[in-house]
């Protein structure tokens, strides 16, 4: 249960700094590739 409740907190938190720099203007597309691409398949987030 731990794994799925810290799973859960990084997704937010990722979901979080992406909406900041699109306020912004900005991007990390290097990162947002990896996360969107990558972590979801590694912790089970869809």
């Amino acid at each position: 249960m731990e794994k799925d409740t810290r799973n859960t907190s990084f997704f937010l938190e990722c979901t979080r700094y992406f909406a900041s720099l699109r306020r912004k203007g900005r991007n990390d597309t290097g990162f947002e590739d990896e996360f969107f691409y990558t972590v979801p398949a590694m912790t089970g987030i869809k």
